[in-house]
């Protein structure tokens, strides 16, 4: 085999890459917008046969529509979308983080510590949202990674919590900064004792506070739920 061919990316490559691109787009709109293949071939400086593989199995899944001759819509999060990864999330994440405090080394520790250091003086949290809604990711991120499981990590950046929590600013619009730092912080308490069992459920019952006060909004406001 040839040093080219050696280098050549896998569909499987080129569909994460078209993923994670895709994505990030998402994370942007707010009305439906076309994707043409050929335009993410040379963003992506691929070929377009895995280009089309990929969308072909993202229109399988439901994250885009394919329309013959017109190429790909991609739509942005819907609030039912919004809803039921929350509902994945806290399975997710209470595994992750069960993982997590049986995996964690004390640096780890140490490091998800310092994500939230910059606000721990009182009223931070608040006075900060954009920059604890960046903390907030990157908290939730590296669970996911300390649970050390490669398919739960190929999920998490599937369904994209960037685009779901981040651009929605669901902690601030939902005052949730103060809770949502306690609740963290609990969860890192759990996870430097190694206990297991603790973590999981104090995951669990973030994610799903979460979920119970996007609902509630969006019984107040039916007109406008969740928008931004």
């Amino acid at each position: 085999m040839s040093t080219q061919e050696s280098n050549k990316p896998t569909s499987q490559c080129v569909f994460e890459a078209v993923s994670a691109h895709l994505n990030e787009l998402r994370a942007a709109i707010t009305e439906p917008i076309r994707v043409r293949e050929e335009d993410l071939a040379t963003q992506l400086g691929v070929s377009r046969t895995p280009v089309r593989e990929a969308l072909i199995r993202l229109d399988s899944t439901g994250f885009i529509s394919l329309r013959p001759g017109r190429g790909a819509l991609l739509q942005p999060v819907s609030d039912r979308d919004y809803l039921e990864w929350l509902q994945l999330r806290e399975q997710l994440e209470g595994f992750a983080a069960r993982e997590a405090a049986l995996n964690a080394s004390q640096r780890d520790v140490l490091a998800l510590r310092a994500i939230f250091e910059p606000f721990l003086e009182p009223g931070a949290a608040e006075s900060k949202a954009a920059e604890y809604s960046q903390a907030n990711v990157a908290f939730h991120t590296e669970i996911i990674r300390l649970a050390n499981n490669r398919l739960l990590e190929r999920v998490w950046a599937s369904f994209g919590h960037r685009q779901t929590s981040y651009r929605r600013k669901t902690i601030a619009r939902l005052h949730r900064s103060a809770d949502s730092l306690r609740e963290h912080l609990a969860i890192i308490g759990a996870i430097e004792r190694r206990d297991a069992d603790q973590a999981e459920a104090l995951a669990r019952t973030h994610v799903h506070e979460l979920y119970v006060a996007v609902e509630q909004e969006a019984a107040l406001k039916p007109s406008q739920a969740l928008s931004n």
